[in-house]
């Protein structure tokens, strides 16, 4: 399933995300981006920093999307 999130609040942060959740609920993003203090940043989904954002975030993502 394909999703597109434009705004959750998570207890880290607020986000903007994109990507694949298949049936496994293993999540593939293909655009992340964060609520910095000017405006949304975008995550490099490359980088270990962008990865590990991503992967404390993971379960409130599933949450969300299984709501």
């Amino acid at each position: 399933m394909e999703f597109t999130i434009t705004r959750i609040q998570t207890p880290i942060g607020i986000f903007r995300l994109k990507g694949l959740m298949p049936e496994t609920a293993v999540l593939s993003f293909s655009h992340a981006e964060f609520m910095g203090s000017d405006g949304w940043v975008e995550i490099d989904l490359e980088s270990d920093g962008g990865r590990s954002i991503l992967s404390r975030v993971e379960a409130d993502i599933i949450l969300h999307l299984r709501s």
